[in-house]
């Protein structure tokens, strides 16, 4: 049988055959009316919410780009206020120096240096100035130093001021260990030029232990003092150390002037002025200028805890009173060592230089 004839029995035995043994043909399943409807209703709200999205993103940006320049910093610092408080800052006055004790170590420094000249022009000129003005100011000199109780009493006593109120400024320093060491090696160096100069010019001028020195050395034992007292922690530590500086600062006092009233040779040689040490002073401590530890000791401690007590804030106590009307007097004050040192190098040197080189004097 041909291929063709089979063919035409194949599909007319299909058409003759019932209809449930036909072949369906294979159709795409259509989607129901309720999930379609669903389907179309989240593409529409997601489309929405992504336009809405971008409106607001963008009308943001715009606004951002024409909004003015105060509404855009309204969520930052206020700039006049922070300018404010710096200008504030700025502007507030520096931590100034006490000038009352300026002052009064000023005043000191200023007799020292004027008991110095006296020194000076009796010393170097004996009778022979021919300018009148240097013989009248011998005759002072003689007569200041001829007086001999005035100017105990008045040496003694600014000596001691001057003394106290450095105590009263070693309470001020921030680090009077650091302070110490410089004093020590300027107290040094003074010592070493005094030396030099006496061997130049043939006199005993030398000085090995006058204020510089006394000072130099109560600062040492003051910043140990300091240390010490940042060990007293409790009560009973500080009642002690209270007790202990008290007791130090009443014997040095009372030694100091001890040995010098009784003049008792038998004290150790810084208690104080003795009789009986008079040869000792004389190749030890002679010279220039010469100053004993006690009493002064004493009241250097008194001073530094007078100005730990006065001045808790290291401010002054006349706040009224403008230092510029006293700034001469606190200036030398506040550089009362070199004002020491310079002054007489200065007049012990004109004066010689004029009266015994030049001979004008």
């Amino acid at each position: 049988m041909s291929s063709t004839k089979r063919n035409k029995n194949t599909a007319r035995n299909k058409k003759d055959a019932p209809s449930y043994m036909r072949p369906q043909p294979s159709a795409k399943r259509k989607p129901t009316s309720d999930s379609a409807a669903r389907h179309v209703r989240g593409t529409k709200s997601a489309l929405s919410q992504s336009d809405d999205a971008n409106a607001t993103a963008n009308a943001t940006q715009a606004a951002d780009l024409t909004a003015p320049a105060d509404v855009a910093d309204s969520n930052a610092p206020d700039n006049a206020q922070v300018q404010a408080e710096i200008d504030e800052l700025a502007a507030a006055p520096k931590r100034q120096r006490v000038w009352e004790v300026d002052f009064v170590r000023g005043l000191m420094i200023l007799f020292v240096v004027w008991d110095h000249f006296m020194f000076d022009v009796d010393m170097i000129g004996g009778d022979v100035y021919k300018t009148s003005l240097f013989i009248w100011l011998h005759n002072v000199a003689q007569s200041y130093y001829a007086s001999g109780s005035l100017r105990s009493v008045t040496h003694d006593a600014f000596v001691t001021m001057f003394v106290l109120t450095s105590g009263v400024s070693c309470s001020f320093s921030r680090n009077n260990g650091k302070r110490a060491l410089k004093m020590v090696i300027f107290a040094a160096l003074f010592t070493a030029v005094t030396y030099a100069i006496s061997a130049i010019f043939g006199y005993e001028m030398t000085i090995y232990f006058n204020v510089i020195h006394v000072i130099a050395l109560s600062v040492a034992l003051y910043a140990f003092v300091e240390w010490a007292q940042t060990k007293c922690v409790k009560n009973w530590q500080k009642n002690i150390f209270g007790c202990t500086m008290f007791a130090v600062i009443i014997t040095s006092l009372v030694l100091g002037y001890y040995a010098r009233l009784h003049q008792t040779g038998s004290l150790i040689v810084i208690f104080g002025e003795s009789e009986g040490l008079t040869n000792f002073y004389g190749t030890i401590f002679g010279g220039g200028d010469w100053l004993l530890f006690l009493p002064d000791f004493g009241w250097f401690l008194l001073g530094a805890f007078l100005g730990k007590r006065l001045y808790p804030a290291k401010q002054t106590l006349f706040p009224s009173v403008d230092p510029r009307y006293v700034c001469p007097v606190t200036f030398c004050g506040r550089y009362s060592l070199w004002v020491y040192v310079l002054s007489q190098v200065v007049m012990y040197g004109s004066i010689y230089l004029l009266h015994v080189v030049v001979q004008v004097l």
